[in-house]
């Protein structure tokens, strides 16, 4: 992709990878560092049956209703409901479904992407593809106690502004923001990761690759390292989003950091020690 659509994907728009009465999916990333598609099911319809990978973390944040997770060979479903995550680590056996009576819509984040979007549009198109995705070993493989379903640690928690870690791990640090308009970050670069968005409430405006992008509700913002941005929240609303870093590059110390700081020395350390310069 290029230009615009290298950065931002509006609400709505992905590459269709299946579109019919009982489920749709959309590629919004094949970022080598983080592989993301947006997803709807109907009631009671099946994902994909138990499985592991080998050398990358499976992650599904919900944004409407209930997705049930499925973990190790005893397939013990696990309700994962709007507004959290779930993470399972690479060799702990699981699948999914949407195991209510309700629909549901969830973003899936494969980390490495390790081609992940190449395998679903290998599916797609009937062709073959190998992709590190294997039937469950004879050992039952990692304990499903590995995998983490909410816990998400809390940051800031002030008038105006939460901000919770949800994922803090070496493939992936994500953090979950809801602010009252007005909130912005300096321009800034990250040279040795991916730094991801998806706006879940309200309006945020970007500029990145020297231009300013428009991201409401529904939109996923990527841009690649080594790319100068910032971001501001610029509606009248306030905004919720998710923010992903792919690696993490330690991106929960750097957060917890930069809300104790409380002084500009302090938070120039916090930033120095973090894969973030001023742009």
């Amino acid at each position: 992709m290029s230009g615009d659509n290298r950065i931002l994907v509006p609400p709505g728009e992905g590459e269709v990878i299946r579109d019919t009465s009982e489920s749709r999916v959309k590629i919004l990333s094949d970022a080598e560092p983080l592989n993301a598609t947006w997803a709807w099911f109907a009631p009671h319809r099946v994902g994909a049956e138990l499985h592991v990978h080998h050398h990358h973390v499976d992650l599904f944040y919900v944004l409407e209703g209930e997705l049930t997770v499925r973990l190790g060979i005893e397939d013990e479903p696990i309700a994962v409901p709007a507004g959290t995550l779930a993470r399972v680590p690479p060799l702990v056996v699981h699948g999914f479904r949407n195991g209510s009576d309700a629909d549901v819509s969830f973003i899936n984040f494969h980390t490495p992407g390790r081609q992940f979007s190449d395998y679903l549009r290998a599916l797609r198109d009937g062709h073959a593809f190998s992709y590190d995705q294997h039937e469950p070993p004879e050992d039952g493989g990692r304990p499903t106690s590995e995998a983490v379903v909410g816990g998400e640690e809390l940051v800031v928690d002030q008038t105006g502004l939460r901000v919770a870690l949800l994922a803090d791990v070496e493939e992936i640090g994500i953090s979950e923001t809801r602010s009252e308009p007005g909130l912005s970050a300096p321009p800034h670069v990250h040279r040795s990761h991916v730094e991801s968005f998806y706006v879940l409430e309200g309006v945020m405006t970007f500029t990145a690759g020297g231009r300013e992008l428009r991201a409401p509700a529904g939109s996923w913002v990527q841009v690649p390292s080594g790319m100068p941005h910032t971001f501001a929240l610029t509606g009248p609303e306030a905004v919720r989003f998710l923010n992903l870093h792919t690696p993490s590059c330690g991106y929960g110390a750097f957060l917890r950091g930069l809300h104790e700081a409380r002084t500009d020395d302090e938070l120039v350390a916090v930033r120095a020690a973090f894969d973030q310069e001023p742009a």
